[in-house]
């Protein structure tokens, strides 16, 4: 009895080995089939296989085709990492490691650095399918730039602009990208200005953090120094400083406005008769005045138009950013009637100034000329220092503008040129292109009209 249970105890206990044995086998081959599995699935495998197959140089150009950094409006990531890449040595031996704050468990993110420093990112996607264990193959799926703004210093912008100030950062127009973040007035404004509409104002503009290289310019397309560094990482810059000059010349019966502000008399830094200086006689009793408006210490360029006695607008002769020159608009029948008449004396005063040796040329352009006046004597007196001039070829741009009675026995009119000359002195040939307006005044005598003053416009 005894040596049946004994029997039956053995077989029991050979069963289970035999159990224990296949499930050793089973879990050994599970282990050693999880083991084969874990060593292809890991991420690292596929970063090891993507390296062996490049170098620093082609991942640094796959890197700059997809730079996405946090950046300002006012920086370039291309160029910015294009920058960082330069200070990188790409000899040296790559490396890499896991980015954990980027990961997630189907997007894995590694860093590859060049000896010390990041060169990019790679992102791992799994690949196919399950291999087993619910574990996938891992395949770089992109190449991006490294998040370098991590490895950079960096600066806070402070600006303060006029109001309407075209002040540009890095190039880009700052106004059309912040909002001011403060308004102040300003203390030392001109009488003109403190009179604009509206007032000018100081704004205050904030941005950053700027990685690169900071340059900040005025309308001017000056670049402005930073006037103070607050504790290394705040730049300050001022825009809004009193610096602008305006110059306006205009007839005295034009209304000229300057940020709609109409100036007066009282604003005027000189006048006069200009051209009609000494023609009194034939000008009436009220000739026209030019006036001169000069204005210095401005914090802005202001809008500057002119109206005339029916209110329609009137454009600048020529004008900048700073200065004006206002002429009459041109009176149609008046310019209908005395264009030929301009048009034949200043063809003989430019064949006159390009041939003054030639006698006929001289007495022509004297036959145009009132006899007695400033111009007849001009003409007269200047003609032996012109005939030391060599030949001169002409070509010419001539409009002819601004035609306006002042009387029935005088009237104004303007001339634009545009001529290239080419001329011999003393044996050498000059070329020279001289462009400029005349102001020219013709009197009508005897049944006769005459120029009779010619003033030379500052243009």
């Amino acid at each position: 009895m005894k040596q049946k249970s004994r029997n039956r105890w053995g077989r029991f206990l050979l069963v289970w080995a035999l159990i224990l044995l296949i499930l050793g086998a089973v879990g050994c081959f599970v282990l050693y089939r999880f083991l084969g599995v874990y060593e292809v699935t890991r991420p690292e495998m596929a970063v090891d296989t993507f390296l062996a197959g490049t170098d620093a140089d082609s991942l640094a150009a796959l890197a700059k085709e997809n730079v996405d950094l946090p950046l300002t409006p006012f920086e370039d990531a291309d160029q910015l990492y294009a920058d960082y890449l330069e200070s990188i040595d790409l000899s040296k031996p790559l490396s890499y490691r896991p980015d954990t704050r980027s990961s997630t468990a189907d997007h894995q993110v590694y860093v590859i650095r060049a000896g010390s420093r990041d060169l990019c990112s790679v992102i791992l996607t799994p690949e196919g399918k399950s291999p087993g264990f619910g574990r996938y193959a891992w395949t770089v799926s992109e190449v991006k730039s490294a998040p370098i703004t991590d490895h950079l210093s960096s600066v806070m912008i402070e600006i303060e602009a006029l109001s309407g100030q075209e002040v540009s950062l890095n190039g880009v127009p700052l106004p059309s990208v912040v909002e001011p973040s403060a308004e102040a007035s300003i203390e030392d404004l001109t009488p003109l200005e403190a009179s604009f509409d509206p007032v000018p104002v100081t704004l205050r503009y904030e941005t950053g953090p700027l990685y690169g290289d900071v340059r900040v310019t005025d309308e001017t397309g000056r670049s402005l120094a930073a006037v103070e560094e607050k504790g290394g990482s705040v730049l300050r810059y001022v825009a809004a400083t009193p610096t602008h000059s305006l110059r306006i010349q205009a007839p005295d019966d034009l209304t000229i406005s300057v940020s709609g502000r109409v100036l007066t008399e009282s604003d005027a830094s000189r006048s006069g008769t200009g051209v009609l200086e000494g023609l009194e006689d034939y000008t009436g009793s009220s000739p026209q005045r030019t006036v001169e408006y000069a204005f210095d210490r401005l914090y802005s360029l202001p809008v500057v138009t002119a109206t005339d006695e029916g209110g329609n607008e009137v454009l600048p002769l020529a004008s900048t950013t700073s200065s004006y020159v206002f002429i009459h608009e041109s009176d149609p029948e008046i310019e209908s009637q005395f264009l030929p008449l301009v048009q034949r004396f200043f063809e003989a005063y430019m064949a006159y100034t390009a041939h003054a040796f030639d006698y006929s040329l001289y007495n022509n352009l004297i036959n145009f000329t009132l006899p007695g006046t400033n111009l007849y004597n001009y003409f007269s007196t200047t003609r032996d220092t012109m005939l030391w001039a060599g030949s001169s070829t002409d070509e010419a741009e001539v409009t002819y503008a601004g035609f306006h009675e002042i009387s029935p026995t005088c009237f104004v009119c303007t001339v634009i040129y545009d001529v290239s000359r080419s001329s011999v002195y003393w044996g050498s040939e000059e070329n020279t292109v001289q462009s400029g307006a005349y102001e020219i005044a013709f009197i009508s005598t005897g049944g006769n009209w005459y120029a009779a003053a010619m003033n030379i416009i500052s243009l």
